[in-house]
């Protein structure tokens, strides 16, 4: 369970990140944050692993209060909470392999757990015959999918994904949602936050919207308020 109460983040220039944000999500929900450019998702995600801390209020995950962890305990934290974002850097000139090894090795995993945890994680992306490949290689689309492996080897409870098809075109991008899909009926909780009106209205699910740092929206129907175009809509 993660649990944001009265979150509010004010920046040294006076301007607000969030504004008394509050919310709740349970263990295995598939949440989408939404809002546009500056609306405050990338803030709020950044806050899920500490990457940046609130002003006022108090966040939960499971029986943990994020605020009062010490400095040597947030990489714990961390190893709870897989990331992908919008931009994927990878280890230069290694292969697939290694990047996501790497993770692993990082996160302290004991090295006999490695060989069955990284095959898991490229056959649920779809990915083990690329495996050699180095990432320069490899489409943005497969690199996006190594992303996900390198984010879900760990076995983390939360997976959460910052404008994760930004850059995609329409193919790809319903490639990466379906992943999302099955990882999260796997029993991950995924925080998805994207401005990809046509994306959220097509896989309607649970649906935060920001705007200029307010929580405008709580919508268990999903969907997303602004305008949609109707000739970017996927066919799935």
């Amino acid at each position: 369970m993660i649990k944001f109460t009265h979150i509010s983040k004010k920046y040294d220039n006076g301007n607000y990140g969030l504004k008394d944000v509050s919310f709740k999500i349970e263990q295995g929900e598939f949440v989408y944050v939404v809002g546009k450019s500056g609306a405050g998702k990338s803030t709020l995600l950044k806050m899920f692993n500490r990457e940046e801390m609130p002003t006022s209020g108090e966040i939960l995950m499971g029986n943990v209060r994020i605020s009062r962890l010490k400095n040597n305990q947030v990489y714990k934290l961390r190893r709870q909470v897989g990331v992908i974002r919008q931009k994927d850097l990878f280890l230069p000139n290694r292969s697939a392999y290694e990047n996501v090894e790497y993770v692993l090795s990082a996160c302290e995993v004991p090295k006999e757990e490695w060989d069955k945890r990284i095959l898991d994680a490229f056959m649920t992306v779809g990915m083990w015959n690329f495996r050699e490949h180095r990432t320069y290689e490899l489409s943005i689309g497969q690199q996006k999918k190594i992303a996900i492996a390198r984010a879900i080897v760990t076995s983390p409870p939360v997976l959460i994904a910052d404008e994760a098809t930004a850059n995609l075109d329409n193919r790809s991008a319903m490639d990466v949602m379906k992943l999302f899909n099955k990882i999260n009926r796997q029993g991950m909780t995924v925080v998805f936050a994207t401005h990809d009106s046509t994306m959220v209205n097509t896989l309607r699910r649970r649906t935060l919207e920001l705007s200029y740092g307010n929580l405008i929206r709580d919508d268990k129907k999903g969907g997303y308020s602004a305008t949609n175009d109707p000739k970017n809509v996927y066919v799935w």
